[in-house]
């Protein structure tokens, strides 16, 4: 995708402009540098482009000259699919539409063009300002975007599977997270506690139950019977309102009928009388008004008519004396200021008199005392040089005889070699920045700081000995599995314990119920039928005698029979015991086993712990998980504190390296000098080196000495020449002129300039003066000869005087003008009253026409007895019709069909008493109300302790979800600890994967970004941070720098060659789209400046790249860079 023609029509302060990006040859760069100085609408066609794409925002900054709706932004683009032309509006919806037809477009039309980026994406990848620049940097190195991912994934594909662990971390903390709160395991154990709870609360006798069912039963009749008597009550209630709400319409009923029977009756007429009566009363009264006004009007104009007298003569001489109109105010203004000019003239002139007497020669006259013009500003010119060559010639021998002193204490010496100081002087310039024996001492310092604290890191990790290497190699659990496990132990000793708890409440009642069926005594049926049987034959044998003997042994009898069947019924309740008693056998067992696995699973994992520890110091140790946590952290610490000291060693040593080869730039150059020392020491040779730049200094300095007095002496020369010039033209032209020699002083001439410049300014007005006079005397001599003919012709009496004689004639022709203009407006009236009686009169016509009907009808010529008439019809009409309405609406309120009955019912019907009966209806259902609130609360209540008590089955089905919840935490258990250990290898293989294999734009941004710094630095790199990595800048050096600790436009361009990374990068796998920057170079110096267009150069040659600038030095460099690039003058728009 590229941009053929952005066309700003109405935006920001354009109007009707446009910029073409034409497209370059086969195989060129796509490069465009933009120029404009500051205001010329830089960011305006930055700002434009992305609106243009995206649409312009509600808010924008870019309506201060055209309007909100006015905003049009046009553009031609070219993509893989086609060419578009687009016009951009600002509004809620359709604002992307075609250029030629303004027909609305979707705006699919550009997504498919920009591969489905929206705009804060193509921002972030594609458009560059200073602050898109560094905040877009930022989140590359913070890895979030697609930029960053692309730079921290490995090339396989790893940014799918960074995510995929990432949703894996955060699906186990959602189940167990050990310092938290709230996770999915704490909420099944709490359920299941809820569950123990509401199983053991739900427990209850038959005998209750039956109690509580018979107290539901009577609450329920008790609240049906009140709602019964309080529906009756509000049956009735409702009745009788509705019969005192009818008692008013029954009243305007019987009003409305007694109106009726007033008026007449309705009849069936034509609608347009009564709709056109009201018009043809008003035409009838405006016609008796209008017809006697417009007669006497008619005859008011003849008579007028009849008494003008015209004036033709001075209507004949009209166009000459309104010929003359414009004329008499110009002269009498001149014949006013005549006596005033001719004092002006007298004045000028006894002025220039004064004027040639100051200049104390008898023969001049003011005339002849005039200078030529040339002359005279020759002469003026002169007098100002004078003082001015004068100041020049001192000064130039002040100077001259300052540069002599200055020679005089100056030094020679021997001449160097100059190009051999030109690579001394920019080595020693570049080592004194550099600062490389502070650098050195610091990295000294470093490295030994590193060493202890790795010595110091590395003791803490004691009993375990070893070196980093080996340290690093340890295959050890991460601290998150670890803690994982020891919450996992915690929970499993918990488990442990209750069910240890539980064995030994079972095995209780076990015991019990064994010793309870024990203690009963076995008694057969046939002990019961011959028990029986003895009774019975006692009981007749006692029936028999009826005496003492017999009674008694009736009496064991029924005792021995009582015993007998107290022991049946005992061993009923045994069966019962021994069905409990296998139930809770069964759930002994159950919990014996719960107790063995949870006792198997607390000492498979402690003997896990006392295995790790095993591997860490040799022998079985009873250590804790938390101890050996917090050893890993150890292990950490002593590992970044490894990796500081080696990185420190490393910087050491190339600092050292970096030293030996500046020493032997400097004796090279010092060689070349003829300067060279016989040693090696760094500090010796940069001072040596110092010391034979500040003496070539010196020698500098004595020759630009020499050359400075040589100049003063020609300047002293020529100004000496400068002022005997002067005095040679000044007596030239004193002896050219009637001033003559010997010439006077510059301060003499200057006084007698400004006398004759006085009378050159007079001489001028004096003959304008005089002219003037002369032509008015001519103008007042002419018009005053044309008013006395025009007079003598219209018989008027002439005056030596203009403003006497004009004012009578001109009120003579305005009079005949007058009588004019009021004839005509006679004549034009007369017409138009004619025309409008006649117009009366018709109108009269039609509308005695129109209403003979109407009164034929009514037997009646007045319309106003007519419309009386038709008023009383038309009421009579809308009664009716309201009685029928009323009568419908009393038999919907009555709620019957037939409403006579029921009026003939409400007319006997007293309202005192039936207002007296609704209050005491509504009292009574005010109590029924509060009954029934009472009952039903009773019955609620009722329900609920029934609902409560469980006897539907709730304690089983509660067992049953408990055992559910049990398994779940089983279940989800086992799969939380087998998705913890898959992490933690994955995350492992995944680390060294990254290690080996890092992505492609990596390597191109390397590239990029030593190309930006001219080599400065060569590569870039990543080490671990936690769980994150963090960028390192490697230099030409050996040293390393975190970007972070960059200069600000170092940061600038590493920035810069993240983001060409990213492009090009993606270039690969989708289509380009146009990359623009806009005055990203404020901090690069011109080498680097250059370096980044070469860069842009080879962006663009996969894609369009515009760059903006108000730097006019920026264009001259782009061109340097990349001789195919497009240059465009924001100032030709």
């Amino acid at each position: 995708m590229r941009i053929d023609r952005l066309g700003l029509v109405r935006y920001g302060h354009f109007t009707d402009a446009s910029v073409t990006f034409a497209r370059p040859n086969a195989g060129k760069p796509d490069l465009h540098v933009v120029y404009g100085p500051n205001e010329a609408g830089k960011s305006t066609l930055f700002s434009a482009w992305l609106d243009l794409l995206f649409g312009i925002p509600a808010r924008t900054a870019y309506n201060f000259l055209h309007d909100n709706r006015a905003l049009r932004v046009e553009g031609d683009i070219s993509s893989a699919s086609g060419a578009l032309s687009l016009v951009r509006i600002k509004g809620n919806t359709n604002t992307l539409l075609d250029r030629m037809t303004d027909a609305p477009l979707p705006e699919a039309t550009l997504g498919a063009a920009l591969g489905g980026l929206d705009r804060d994406a193509y921002t972030t990848m594609f458009s560059l300002d200073d602050e898109t620049l560094e905040t877009g940097g930022e989140s590359i190195l913070a890895s979030k975007g697609s930029l960053g991912e692309l730079l921290f994934a490995a090339s396989g594909g790893l940014t799918e599977l960074s995510e995929a662990l990432r949703a894996l971390h955060d699906d186990g903390a959602a189940w167990f997270k050990p310092a938290g709160r709230k996770y999915q395991l704490a909420a099944l154990k709490t359920r299941l506690n809820e569950l123990t709870a509401q199983r053991k609360a739900v427990d209850l006798q038959v005998s209750a139950w039956r109690k509580l069912t018979q107290v539901h039963t009577q609450a329920e009749g008790a609240y049906h019977d009140a709602a019964q008597r309080r529906e009756t009550t509000q049956t009735k209630l409702d009745q009788l309102r509705r019969d005192l709400d009818a008692l008013p319409m029954l009243q305007r009923l019987r009003k409305l009928q007694a109106r009726l029977a007033e008026l007449p009756q309705p009849q069936a007429l034509p609608a347009e009388w009564r709709h056109a009566l009201p018009d043809w009363m008003r035409q009838e009264a405006e016609l008796a008004a209008l017809l006697p006004e417009i007669t006497q009007a008619q005859t008011d104009t003849a008579h007028a008519l009849a008494q003008l007298q015209d004036d033709p003569a001075a209507l004949a001489i009209l166009p000459r004396l309104e010929g003359l109109e414009g004329q008499f105010g110009a002269i009498s203004r001149q014949q006013a200021d005549l006596p005033k000019r001719r004092d002006e003239l007298a004045d000028i002139q006894a002025q220039m008199a004064r004027l040639t007497g100051r200049l104390a020669r008898a023969d001049l006259t003011p005339a002849a005392a005039t200078l030529a013009p040339h002359i005279s500003q020759r002469l003026s010119d002169l007098i100002e040089s004078q003082a001015v060559l004068r100041n020049a010639q001192q000064a130039a021998q002040a100077e001259l005889d300052k540069a002599q002193l200055a020679l005089q204490g100056a030094r020679d010496g021997a001449a160097l070699d100059e190009n051999a100081l030109a690579r001394l002087a920019p080595l020693v310039e570049e080592l004194r920045r550099a600062d490389l024996l502070r650098l050195s001492s610091e990295a000294v310092a470093n490295a030994q700081t590193a060493a202890a604290a790795q010595a110091q890191a590395f003791a803490a990790l004691a009993p375990w000995q070893g070196d980093a290497a080996q340290l690093a190699a340890l295959d050890l659990p991460c601290p998150d599995s670890l803690r994982a496990q020891e919450a996992a132990l915690a929970q499993a000793q918990r488990d442990a314990r209750e069910a240890l708890a539980e064995c030994t409440r079972l095995q209780g009642v076990v015991a019990r119920l064994r010793a309870e069926i024990g203690a009963a005594s076995a008694v057969t049926a046939q002990d019961a039928s011959a028990q029986r049987a003895a009774r019975d034959a006692a009981w007749a044998a006692h029936l028999a005698t009826l005496d003492r003997n017999t009674a008694a042994t009736f009496e064991d009898a029924m005792r021995a029979d009582d015993a007998i069947t107290a022991a049946r019924l005992e061993q009923a309740r045994v069966a019962e015991r021994l069905v409990v008693l296998q139930q809770e056998q069964a759930a002994l067992a159950l919990a014996e086993q719960q107790q063995a696995a949870a006792d198997q699973q607390v000492a498979r994992m402690q003997a896990g712990v006392r295995a790790l520890w095993a591997a860490l110091e040799g022998q079985d140790a009873e250590r804790s998980l938390a101890d050996l946590i917090d050893w890993l952290a150890r292990r950490d610490t002593a590992l970044a504190a490894a990796a500081k000291s080696e990185a420190a060693h490393a910087a050491q040593s190339a600092m050292a390296t970096r030293l030996s080869g500046a020493a032997d730039s400097l004796h090279a150059a010092l060689k070349a000098l003829g300067r060279a020392l016989d040693t090696q020491d760094y500090a010796t040779l940069l001072a040596e080196g110092e010391a034979v730049l500040a003496a070539a200094e010196r020698l500098r300095h004595t020759a630009r000495l020499r050359r400075e007095f040589e100049g003063r002496q020609s300047a002293v020369e020529a100004a000496q020449a400068a002022v005997a010039d002067w005095q040679a033209e000044w007596d030239r032209l004193c002896a050219a002129s009637w001033i003559g020699t010997p010439a006077p002083t510059p301060a003499e001439m200057r006084a007698l300039l400004a006398v004759v410049a006085d009378l050159a300014a007079l001489a001028p007005q004096a003959e304008a003066l005089a002219r003037r006079i002369a032509r008015i005397s001519e103008d007042i001599t002419s018009f005053h000869t044309d008013l006395t003919q025009i007079a003598a012709q219209l018989d008027e009496a002439t005056s030596p005087d203009v403003q006497t004689l004009w004012p009578r004639l001109r009120a003579r022709l305005k009079q005949a003008q007058d009588i004019q203009a009021t004839r005509a407006r006679l004549n034009a009236e007369a017409t138009r009253t004619a025309s409008r009686l006649e117009g009366l009169f018709a109108r009269q016509a039609r509308l005695r026409a129109a209403i003979a009907p109407l009164q034929a009808h009514f037997g009646t010529d007045s319309l106003a007895e007519i419309d009386q008439t038709l008023a009383a019809i038309t009421r009579a009409a809308e009664v009716s019709e309201e009685i029928t309405g009323l009568r419908h609406d009393l038999a919907a309120h009555l709620r019957v069909t037939d409403p006579a009955p029921e009026i003939a019912r409400l007319e006997a019907l007293d309202p005192d008493v039936a207002h007296a009966e609704a209050e005491t209806l509504a009292a009574t259902l005010a109590a029924q109300d509060e009954a029934l609130r009472k009952t039903y609360a009773e019955l609620a209540e009722a329900e609920r302790v029934l609902d409560s008590t469980g006897h539907d089955g709730a304690a089983a089905r509660l067992e049953a979800e408990r055992q559910t919840v049990l398994l779940q935490i089983t279940d989800e258990a086992a799969q939380f600890m087998a998705r913890q250990a898959g992490v933690i290898a994955v995350e492992q293989a995944l680390r060294l994967y990254r290690d080996t294999h890092r992505s492609a734009m990596m390597g191109r941004a390397a590239d990029a970004f030593a190309m930006l710094t001219a080599g400065r630095y060569t590569g870039l790199s990543t080490q671990p941070d936690g769980r994150n990595e963090i960028l390192i800048a490697q230099q030409a050096g050996g040293a390393t720098k975190p970007v972070d600790t960059l200069s600000k436009g170092t940061r600038f361009q590493l920035y810069l060659a993240l983001r060409a990374a990213g492009y090009l990068e993606l270039a690969e796998s989708r289509p380009c789209v146009p990359f623009i920057a806009d005055d990203i170079m404020e901090t690069f110096d011109d080498t680097r400046a250059e370096a980044a267009f070469r860069m842009l150069a080879q962006m663009a040659q996969h894609g369009q790249v515009i760059y903006l600038t108000h730097h006019a030095h920026l264009c001259e460099i782009a061109q340097k860079a990349c001789a195919d690039v497009q240059l465009h003058d924001l100032r030709a728009l």
